[in-house]
């Protein structure tokens, strides 16, 4: 459909200077002359030139400029609505990709440079996909059409004429070159000066708290300054070829007023031919600007599409393989895992020798100090980390054999910092489920403790909280967190330091309420209180990534080891904040 919009237009375009032709010809030698294939529809217009006629023919190139105009409206429309639903498909197959991609990969990458790859990149390339291609297209098809009648009126005089156009060429070529390497320096400087904004934004709190906004001003100015220069450089080498593009085609005029008219007095090419064909030279001057900025568009387009195809060729690490086995439609809860040993790339062993096994509905608490591995260790459940094959299992099944979907869904995880959406919070606490009416929403807030701070709200649910909850406190936001992960209803509940934020009174009432709800639920908790971890079926204890104890609470204080080391201290600071 596209390309018919583009031929047509263009057909109707290079008609009208054969209609000039017609009406200078006709008023040269007051006979109006006709080619044969048209004699059959306008012959009437043959023979001696009258008002008439000339009327007709000036209606013909008002008719011919309309349908022209109509059909570029059309192409228009085509072409970009093609290329905003390519530009969708694209944004929509990159935020995916980044859905699939391992918690381990946003280690490594800046989030604004993320941001500035999905957005104006993606700008970059959706403006070649709809005026670059629209262009180019409208060139060259103009082109041979223009080219194939100019040759016709006069070899000699469109080689002549179309002399330049070869530097043209050549100039092009340069300036695309020179463009890729400055936009994809433009992009960068977008993406680090993005970043900063980010970043300052998230961490605003701490910016005012150490009074440090005019070192962040001075900062992001440095950033803008190095952005802005950037961008004066790539306007230096346009602004240098873009006035070529208007010179070059100039000598094809002045050679035209030159040959051409000792052709016209020469009697070798009509008064009407010369008009015409002078008609196609300044049309080919348009096309060859928009080259130039095709050119422009394109290197833009290609050097944005480099910097998205680098995100979509790193391949996910963690998802479902060959061995994944379908017929798995949900899980029980039982953990373990045999002679586990894992470590980051390029890292020291994290975690060695791991030999642990959680029967389904029971409670394991993991304590240990800090960089011990706790939280390594139980990132391997949900699959955040990867272990290698054989070494953790679910039911009795390898990890890796379950479908990651299927196992996600039925494990509920509360981490010390949780991240709450900007949203609101009946949202946030149905985030994992979709949606719930209000019993089941209140249910879940009770076990959190967090019903009643819910109804003190001027909105309850209704409350919208701020950028990653900031509305709201610290401990409200780890109940909203355990909320939502109970919400679920899981087989597996992970609960990493989520009582950090909560007195020790409120995180009693909390661990009653889950021993009520959660039967059949396996738990696995990490925390560094004592009070936490004392009531589960087994308490492990790590150092240096190894399991060092294990047992419950009576049995590690009569063993005397380093949980009863613990256990000590908290008791003294106990006592000394009794004081």
């Amino acid at each position: 459909m596209s390309f018919f919009f583009v031929l047509a237009t263009n057909a109707v375009i290079v008609v009208q200077p054969k209609l000039l032709k017609w009406a200078f010809d006709g008023l040269e030698t007051s006979i109006v002359v006709l080619p044969e294939p048209l004699k059959w529809a306008f012959g009437g217009l043959e023979g001696e030139i009258t008002y008439w006629k000339i009327s007709f023919l000036a209606a013909l190139i008002f008719g011919a400029a309309l349908v022209g105009g109509a059909l570029r409206f059309g192409q228009r429309q085509v072409i970009q609505s093609a290329a905003r639903r390519m530009e969708y498909q694209l944004r929509n197959d990159f935020f995916t990709h980044l859905q699939k991609l391992p918690a381990s990969y946003y280690n490594d990458v800046r989030t604004g440079d993320l941001m500035a790859r999905a957005t104006s990149d993606m700008n970059s390339i959706r403006m070649v996909l709809s005026m670059g291609i629209s262009y180019i297209a409208d060139a060259l098809i103009f082109f041979a059409l223009a080219l194939v009648i100019m040759l016709d009126i006069d070899v000699q005089l469109t080689l002549l004429a179309l002399l330049p156009y070869p530097i043209l060429a050549v100039l092009i070529k340069e300036l695309g070159k020179r463009v890729y390497r400055y936009h994809t320096r433009i992009q960068e400087g977008f993406a680090t000066m993005n970043t900063k904004v980010q970043e300052n934004l998230s961490g605003v709190r701490v910016v005012k708290a150490y009074t440090l906004e005019a070192s962040e001003i001075e900062e992001f100015e440095v950033y803008n300054r190095d952005f802005v220069q950037r961008n004066r450089d790539r306007i230096r080498v346009t602004t240098f070829f873009f006035p070529l593009f208007r010179f070059l085609p100039g000598l094809g005029i002045a050679a035209l007023l030159w040959l051409g008219g000792i052709r016209v007095v020469e009697d070798k090419i009509t008064f009407g031919d010369f008009v015409s064909f002078s008609a196609y030279l300044m049309m080919f001057i348009r096309p060859m600007i928009t080259f130039g900025f095709i050119v422009n568009t394109f290197q833009q387009g290609a050097a944005s599409m480099e910097r998205i195809r680098r995100i979509l060729d790193v391949k996910p690490e963690i998802a479902d393989g060959e061995t994944t086995r379908q017929d798995i439609n949900t899980i029980h809860g039982e953990i373990e895992f045999r002679n586990l040993n894992f470590a980051y790339p390029r890292g020291e062993p994290i975690l060695k020798n791991i030999n642990l096994k959680i029967p389904r509905g029971s409670t394991v608490a993991i304590v240990g100090t800090t960089g011990s591995g706790k939280t390594t260790l139980i990132n391997l459940i949900p699959r955040i980390r990867q272990a290698e094959r054989g070494m953790v299992f679910i039911d009795g099944v390898d990890i890796q054999d379950i479908p990651l979907q299927l196992l996600r869904s039925h494990i509920g995880v509360v981490e010390q910092e949780p991240f709450l959406f900007s949203d609101l919070l009946r949202n946030n606490i149905t985030y994992g489920v979709g949606d719930a009416n209000e019993v089941e929403i209140k249910e879940v807030a009770h076990t959190a403790d967090l019903l009643e701070q819910i109804e003190e709200f001027p909105e309850g649910l209704e409350t919208f909280l701020g950028e990653r909850g900031q509305t709201i406190s610290g401990g409200q936001k780890q109940r909203t967190a355990l909320a939502r992960a109970i919400m679920i209803e899981p087989k597996i509940l992970i609960l990493d330091d989520a009582f950090a934020s909560v007195d020790t009174n409120t995180e009693d009432t909390i661990l009653t309420r889950l021993n009520e709800i959660m039967e059949g639920c396996t738990t696995v908790l990490i925390s560094h209180r004592i009070s936490t971890v004392k009531a589960a079926d087994l308490i492990v204890v790590l150092e240096n990534g190894e399991i060092v104890e294990r047992g419950t609470h009576e049995e590690l204080l009569a063993h005397n080891g380093i949980y009863a080391g613990i256990h000590e201290k908290q008791l003294l600071q106990e006592e000394l904040e009794a004081l």
